[in-house]
């Protein structure tokens, strides 16, 4: 495959592009290279400064914290020498007055004992010194005086009702602990910072004798880390691990005012962006902070932008667990290597430039004398024959030169002895070509006015019949009739669409349509289709395929249905006894040279066959007796396909040799067939030709009372399953949404009976309608009226709608009304016609209800109301048992049953639908249960009980 393709390239190329590929790769993999190695110095950069900042903050930290519990030693040491007494607290004042001043992060320093007596050596962040007393001798209120410069009491600053430094949470906790420990985190209600006190419970002989005290300035911490240089824009914040911000690099402060009171608050709400993004980060990544026992490196996104976070525990032994976190933004350290980035870009485009000039010229100096012998080949293919190569050159090219000029003279000698059998030849073929084009111009006439005489009045007929099975005034008798009607309609329809299909295959007119689809869900739903009909009949049905068949494919799956059904129809109809097997299996060896890979549906070219050549510089084609064949290019490309073999097989009463030959003619049936009464014997021709059009071959083979198996192969592609598209379903439209202008629409048809179908579809709609008989007619009404849509019958007397919606679509307010094409034609080539005299839409007749209403809110924005069936029954079957009996339809008529089961077996999804209606007018609440077996895809529940319905009559 490799080698075809560059057989393709010119020479020039396949010298150009691997230089130029190698140059790129080469220049791009250093580069790849650099940017990797750049994010990886970003990480390790990263991490080497959290690393270092997070210790230094823990370091700090620890000095820090130590400091208090020293003080609290030192007074306790005071105590067990006896130089103070914990029963007379006077002689502490000036001791802890002096104390407090060795500190500059101290907020103060105290004592109380077991009687309720407090001293405070208190310093103030302005440099104030205070003492402060409460206890017996001031009645239990707290004191707060100013002092001297010698530590006596000067002033009274602050007055405190009743405080009993025993009932405190500072003295109760050092109490319960009985050791050395913390008390809680608060806010001073003198300084703005956060207090956090070291305690140190007195014993002697085992006996509380009182508490010391140091209380510590958080604020201090704060300063600490504003001071650290982290990164450009990183900062570092302290947290407790129930997310309390306690101290931040930041100019935020740890607490917040609200009612005249200070509050701490929670990191995940600070207004710092950084802050709180990193914080809510930690508490979904780790669902609890208390879960972090360890360091870790991390990192997240803020807005897109990428942050470092470094997440450091810190505990003291003495009941402190906080967390150091440390985030730098990605930003800080990336700068230089986009830089970087950025000339690797350049230096890759520069390098590419510079490998497309060299290598265009060395291609120069090697293909231009290449080039020269190739014109010279062009020219005496065009009969230049006097053109010859002239080459100075010694080497191999000037030896390929003299031996091209005198193969040319051999050639003019030839082609003049044949150009006059070829000039005869031509003209013959001119003669058969010329009465081959009237007779296909004939048969496509006959074919457009065959569809639109037969199609017109079946519209009619189909249509009206779906709109009397939604009235609701008929008597049953009159439903049982219309359901006949119906039926009988679209059986009609059914045959036409065969002969007409059978024509447009023989006038070369059938196109494929391929389709993504799920193969084994059509295998599958085949096989539920035809296995009730095989259980009537005490058959066997089997499905079955190889492993290597790809479950997702692209063909066109409308055809590929036909053609299985129609087989499947023809076993299951004259078996009586064994059954019928399909069998699905990869092709391994491709036929008539067709190869996987080759992105090509291939057509049956026989004798007496011409095909007009695409290429217009090949004039002359010399072809063997009675055949001609034209150069064609088709110009699909190439892309992984695969050919699939399938086998239908029954135990039937076989084929006779002598009738195989005829078994694929038109109208042609087998004497089995014709006993039978049924069938027109176009099943097989049809299904044949739909096969040779997918770019492969049918055949069967035949043992008279044993057996028969036809079998086919088909060209596919493997697809992915995402690219299966999913199908909508349908539902009865029954109002307008409200809230919606009046829309006007006008219905163009020359046959009364198509225009009163549509009225009587939309008038209960309250579309305000009006109606015209011709195009000119319509070109008066529109542009009086300006209607939002058209429904525009295409052939029509006086002036066609092709003439009339050029027109309209060739005006400025015209572009403003839509237009949808009605028409009875089966050409798919009439379609584009249509669309380009200017129609909006496209639509064949006879058409659907529910097809109307859908091109109409596509077109103009029209919203409906739908019917729910199920909805409107569902207490109705909630009441009766949840699973439908026999009895629910042997009350039923026997034709609307029919009916039923013939839709499912035909696996006809409008009939089933419409056959449910019919049903509902008899019977709503079995009528929404078997409409609920449908939607659940329980075709084989349905079909078995009205087969138990039947074997009880």
């Amino acid at each position: 495959m490799a080698s075809k393709i560059l057989d393709k390239l010119p020479l020039r190329t396949v010298l150009i592009v691997p230089f130029v590929l190698q140059i790129v790769a080469a220049v791009g993999l250093v580069g790849y290279l650099s940017f990797r190695n750049g994010q990886k110095a970003v990480n390790n950069l990263a991490g080497q400064l959290m690393n270092e900042v997070s210790l230094r903050v823990e370091q700090n930290l620890e000095v820090y914290l130590t400091t208090p519990h020293q003080i609290n030693q030192s007074k306790l040491d005071t105590v067990k020498i006896g130089l103070l007494k914990m029963e007379n607290l006077s002689d502490w004042e000036k001791y802890l007055w002096r104390q407090v001043q060795l500190y500059p992060y101290i907020n103060f320093t105290s004592i109380g004992n077991k009687y309720g007596d407090y001293r405070t050596g208190e310093k103030l962040s302005n440099g104030s010194l205070m003492i402060n007393e409460s206890g017996q001798s001031t009645g239990f209120d707290f004191y707060s005086y100013n002092t001297n410069n010698q530590g006596d009491r000067t002033t009274v600053a602050t007055v405190v009702k009743n405080f009993d430094i025993r009932q405190h949470t500072s003295y109760q906790d050092a109490a319960n602990a009985g050791k050395p420990t913390w008390s809680s985190v608060y806010i001073s209600f003198l300084e703005p910072t956060l207090i956090l006190s070291a305690l140190q419970p007195v014993y002697e002989n085992d006996m509380l004798e009182g508490v010391l005290v140091t209380a510590l300035r958080l604020d201090h911490i704060g300063r600490f880390l504003n001071n650290l240089k982290i990164g450009k824009s990183g900062q570092a914040f302290i947290i407790e691990k129930n997310g309390t911000l306690l101290a931040t690099s930041t100019a935020e402060q740890p607490f917040r005012t609200k009612d005249n009171k200070k509050q701490l608050f929670q990191a995940e709400t600070s207004v710092n962006p950084s802050t709180q993004a990193t914080a809510k980060y930690l508490g979904a990544r780790f669902g609890k902070l208390k879960e972090i026992t360890t360091s870790h490196l991390l990192n997240f996104e803020i807005n897109g932008k990428r942050q470092f976070v470094k997440v450091l525990p810190f505990q003291d032994g003495k009941g402190l667990d906080w967390l150091i976190v440390v985030v730098v933004p990605e930003a800080d350290f990336t700068a230089e290597i986009n830089t970087n980035t950025r000339t690797t870009i350049w230096l890759c485009f520069a390098a590419l430039a510079v490998a497309v000039v060299i290598g265009i010229q060395t291609s120069k100096w090697v293909t231009n004398p290449i080039l020269r012998l190739n014109t010279a080949a062009k020219n005496i293919a065009k009969g230049e024959w006097d053109k010859t190569v002239e080459s100075q050159r010694s080497d191999e090219l000037g030896e390929l030169a003299k031996s091209f000029n005198s193969m040319a003279q051999q050639l003019q000698q030839s082609f003049e002895t044949l150009e006059q059998r070829v000039r005869e030849r031509t003209a013959e073929l001119a003669v058969a070509k010329d009465k081959a084009e009237v007779a296909n111009q004939a048969k496509s006439a006959f074919l457009a006015n065959m569809s639109h005489e037969l199609r017109s009045p079946l519209n009619a007929i189909l249509g009206f019949s779906q709109l009397m099975t939604r009235s609701q005034t008929l008597s049953p008798e009159h439903q049982e009739n219309i359901s006949i009607i119906s039926s009988s309609g679209e059986h009609l329809l059914t045959l036409i669409n065969n002969v007409l299909d059978l024509s447009k295959i023989e006038s070369g007119r059938t196109t494929l349509n391929p389709k993504k689809f799920d193969l084994y869900q059509l295998l599958n739903d085949l096989e539920d289709m035809f296995q009730l009909k095989a259980d009537d009949k005490h058959l066997w049905l089997v499905f079955d395929h190889s492993a290597d068949v790809p479950q997702y494919v692209e063909t066109d799956e409308l055809k590929l249905r036909q053609i299985l059904i129609n087989l499947l129809n023809n076993a299951l109809k004259f078996t009586k006894k064994g059954g019928v097997a399909v069998t699905v299996s990869r092709q391994l060896s491709a036929k008539n040279s067709k190869q996987e890979g080759e992105r090509v549906y291939p057509s049956k070219l026989s004798k007496n066959t011409n095909i007009a050549a695409n290429n217009s510089e090949i004039s002359q084609i010399i072809c063997s007796e009675n055949t001609s064949y034209a150069a064609t290019n088709n110009g699909l490309g190439s892309a992984y396909s695969l050919f699939l073999h399938f086998e239908v097989k029954d135990t039937g009463p076989g084929i006779a040799a002598n009738e195989l030959d005829n078994l694929f003619e038109a109208f042609v049936q087998t004497q089995t067939g014709k006993d039978s009464q049924e069938g027109t014997g176009l099943g097989l021709p049809i299904s044949r030709k739909f096969v040779e059009l997918m770019g492969g071959e049918m055949s069967v083979s035949s043992t008279v009372g044993k057996e028969t198996n036809f079998k086919f192969d088909i060209q596919v592609f493997a697809v992915d399953s995402s690219e299966i598209e999913t199908t909508k379903t349908t539902r009865n439209v029954i109002a307008l949404a409200p809230n919606q202008h009046p829309y006007r629409i006008l219905i163009v048809d020359d046959k009364p009976l198509n225009r009163q179908l549509l009225i009587k579809l939309l008038k209960p709609l309250n579309f305000e309608l009006r109606e015209a008989t011709n195009g000119e007619e319509a070109i008066k009404i529109w542009d009086i009226w300006e209607p939002h849509l058209i429904w525009m019958d295409m052939r029509m007397p006086v002036m066609d709608g092709y003439e009339a919606t050029k027109y309209i679509k060739g005006t400025i307010k015209g572009q403003a009304t839509a237009v949808i094409a009605l028409t009875a034609s089966v050409l798919e080539e009439e379609r584009a016609v249509i669309l380009s005299a200017g129609c909006d839409a496209f639509m064949r007749k006879p058409f659907r209800e529910a097809d109307i209403f859908d091109a109409m809110h596509k077109q103009i924005g029209v919203r409906y109301i739908y019917e729910d069936p199920g909805q409107a029954n569902l207490s109705a079957i909630q009441e009766q048992d949840s699973e439908m009996t026999e009895a629910d339809f042997v009350k039923l008529p026997d034709s609307l049953v029919a009916d039923l089961k013939l839709a499912i077996l035909n696996a006809d999804m409008d009939l089933i639908e419409s056959s449910i209606e019919q049903i509902r007018l008899k019977d709503t609440v079995t009528a929404s249960a078997i409409a609920n077996c449908i939607e659940n895809f329980e075709y084989d529940k349905v079909l078995k009980l009205i087969s138990q319905a039947n074997s009880h009559e």
